[in-house]
């Protein structure tokens, strides 16, 4: 038995973030890199010293929106799988894409051929009259796994929060939305970080033997920290400042912590 605890953890905001988001200083270190080889995301000091204990402590599943390209330019030493692309791909510790579950995101996509053909160009009919994107489908593996909206000028005011609302209902039905800054995401129902883990939990430690520990920054993290025994998130991320308020609502409404 592998007694080390199975961490599964965000990687954009929770362990490093772009060089747009957080300056760079000579303490800062490169995280990853853009497609031209340039640096693009750092570590601060504190993250260094998080991601070091990870990596000593534990065994490390990286759980994120890139793909696995995208994966392959963070400069950490993932040596036992992770889950890329919103969870539409599992890799193992190979790098070999698992075929037990890109079998069922094949089935489950069979349904929604016409719907993926159609949706970049639906997000640019829709933000025609709000703005300029740039819209895409992502591709992995011989499969559409869901299609992305990217706010060209994001200084100017972001707008993608109305865009979803004027989704046609066969994609609403079919989809959910996440949103983080100047992206926009249009996801299968079929395809989350939380399914990917669940079935990762599943196929390798079947028994439930092992401790498993989850962090993540955003809403969208949510469902996989939940397959996890124990979670944390980062000070001042979306998942903190969500419970932040929501624990004030709470209070403000009952006027006590806790349940009856």
């Amino acid at each position: 038995m592998n007694h080390k605890p199975l961490v599964f953890v965000d990687l954009d905001d929770t362990l490093f973030q772009t060089n747009r988001k957080s300056a760079p200083t000579d303490l800062h270190k490169i995280a990853t890199t853009d497609k031209s080889g340039q640096p693009l995301s750092y570590m601060k000091p504190k993250q260094q010293v998080f991601v070091n204990w990870l990596f000593e402590s534990t065994e490390v599943i990286p759980v994120t929106a890139r793909s696995v390209e995208g994966l392959q330019r963070v400069q950490l030493p993932f040596q036992s799988g992770a889950v890329c692309s919103h969870g539409g791909t599992i890799i193992d510790a190979q790098q070999n894409i698992d075929m037990a579950w890109w079998n069922i995101q094949k089935q489950a996509a069979t349904n929604l051929t016409d719907l993926f053909s159609e949706l970049p160009n639906i997000l640019q009919t829709i933000a025609k009259d709000l703005g300029a994107v740039r819209t895409w489908m992502l591709e992995e593996n011989g499969l559409k796994i869901y299609s992305v909206a990217k706010q060209k000028q994001p200084e100017n005011g972001l707008f993608l929060d109305q865009l979803v609302q004027h989704l046609p209902k066969e994609v609403l039905e079919h989809c959910y939305v996440h949103i983080n800054g100047n992206n926009l995401a249009v996801i299968p129902n079929a395809i989350s970080k939380q399914k990917a883990v669940e079935f990762f939990i599943e196929k390798y430690d079947p028994q439930g033997e092992r401790t498993i520990l989850g962090w993540g920054d955003s809403l969208s993290d949510a469902g996989f920290l939940g397959c996890c025994d124990w979670f944390g998130m980062p000070k001042n991320s979306q998942l903190d400042q969500f419970l932040t308020d929501n624990l004030s609502q709470d209070y403000q409404q009952k006027g006590f912590l806790g349940h009856v």
